[in-house]
C-alpha cells in the first residue's frame, strides 16, 4: 500500500539531512570502552624512589660453595679475598600525554560523560599505565645517560636485564624446557614465584595437561582447561597472563627481584591557557631495578 501524501513519517522528521528536525535523537546515556587496564608486571613488583635521571643500585654476591675449605689445627689466620660488588644502572623514562578542551566542548552537555578534560585525562593515566607495561616488559638495551635534547632516555627492560638463564626452542613450551630454566634460577638462589606469558603461551602452558587424568567432580558440572598454578619441584608459580607481554617468551620471575623506581609519579598539570582552550599534561618518570637477574629466567619459544 503506497504511503499517503503529505503525512509525516519518521524518516523525513529526523536526522540532520532530514527536511523535519523535531525528533529526539536515542543515544545511550553511557560509554563502553572495553580496552584491557590490568597491568599485571608492574602492578605486582614494589615501588621505591629515585633521586636522578641515572638511576643506579648495587648487588652482591657469596664466595662459590667450596668443599676444600678445611683448615689446619693451629694455623694462623689467612685473608680471604673479599667478593666484588656489582654496580647496576638504569635511566629513568618520561611517559606523558597531553590534552587541549575547547571551553566550549567542556560545557556542552554530552552522552555518557561529565567534563570533556576530566574524561580525557583519566584515560591518558590509564594509557599512561599500559606504556610503563609494555616497556618494562621489553628487550630494550635503555641508554644509561641523561638524554640529549633529540633523543629521549629509554628504560632498560625485564627481557634485556635476564640473559643468564635464557633459552630458545623451536615448539610450545614444554615441561621439560621450563623445568630446565627454573632449575638454572633456583641454582643461583632465585625463588621464581610467577611465569608471565602472553595469551598464546598462557594456552601452551595450560594445553601442558593434555592427556592427563583429570578427575571431576560430577556434581560441579565444570569443565577446567586452564592451568592457574604451576608446582614445580623447585618452586610454586602463578601462571599469569599479560596482554602486553611479548607473543613469544615466557617469563619465569621472583617477582621481589624487581622493582620501580619512581623520579615523579603519576601527576597531572595545568599547562598555560592560550584562547578559548584548557590543556592538561599527565606525565610520569620512573625506570625498572632488576635487582639479581640470574634469579630469574627466559624462555623463548617458536
Amino acid at each position: 500500500m503506497a504511503t499517503l501524501a503529505g503525512a509525516g513519517e519518521s524518516y523525513t522528521q529526523s536526522g540532520a539531512s532530514g527536511v523535519g528536525r523535531q525528533n529526539a535523537e536515542d543515544v545511550g546515556d553511557f560509554i563502553t570502552n572495553i580496552s584491557p587496564t590490568e597491568t599485571p608486571f608492574i602492578s605486582q613488583i614494589g615501588k621505591v624512589t629515585a633521586t636522578a635521571v641515572v638511576h643506579d643500585w648495587l648487588t652482591h654476591s657469596l664466595a662459590a660453595a667450596a668443599a676444600t675449605n678445611v683448615w689446619i689445627e693451629g694455623t694462623d689466620a689467612s685473608l680471604t679475598t673479599p667478593t666484588t660488588l656489582t654496580r647496576l644502572t638504569n635511566s629513568c623514562q618520561i611517559n606523558a600525554k597531553a590534552v587541549a578542551v575547547s571551553g566550549t566542548q567542556d560545557k556542552v552537555k554530552k552522552y555518557g560523560m561529565g567534563r570533556e578534560l576530566a574524561y580525557r585525562v583519566l584515560l591518558h593515566t590509564k594509557e599512561i599505565k599500559r606504556d610503563m607495561e609494555t616497556a618494562a616488559l621489553q628487550n630494550t638495551a635503555g641508554d644509561f645517560t641523561t638524554g640529549t635534547t633529540t633523543v629521549a632516555r629509554r628504560i632498560k627492560g625485564v627481557e634485556a636485564f635476564v640473559t643468564t638463564n635464557t633459552a630458545t626452542i623451536t615448539t610450545a613450551p614444554t615441561v621439560a624446557a621450563i623445568n630446565t630454566q627454573l632449575q638454572l634460577a633456583w641454582a643461583a638462589g632465585g625463588n621464581p614465584d610467577c611465569i608471565l606469558v602472553n595469551g598464546n603461551n598462557k594456552q601452551a602452558i595450560s594445553a601442558l595437561t593434555t592427556g592427563v587424568v583429570k578427575n571431576l567432580d560430577a556434581n560441579d558440572r565444570r569443565f577446567t582447561t586452564a592451568v592457574d598454578v604451576y608446582e614445580s619441584d623447585f618452586s610454586v608459580l602463578k601462571v599469569v597472563p599479560d596482554r602486553f607481554d611479548n607473543t613469544q617468551t615466557v617469563k619465569i620471575l621472583e617477582m621481589d627481584l624487581f622493582k620501580i623506581a619512581t623520579l615523579r609519579p603519576m601527576e597531572i598539570t595545568p599547562l598555560a591557557k592560550t584562547g578559548d582552550t584548557t590543556k592538561r599534561q599527565v606525565l610520569c618518570e620512573w625506570t625498572l631495578e632488576s635487582r639479581a637477574e640470574n634469579g630469574n629466567a627466559i624462555l623463548t619459544t617458536a
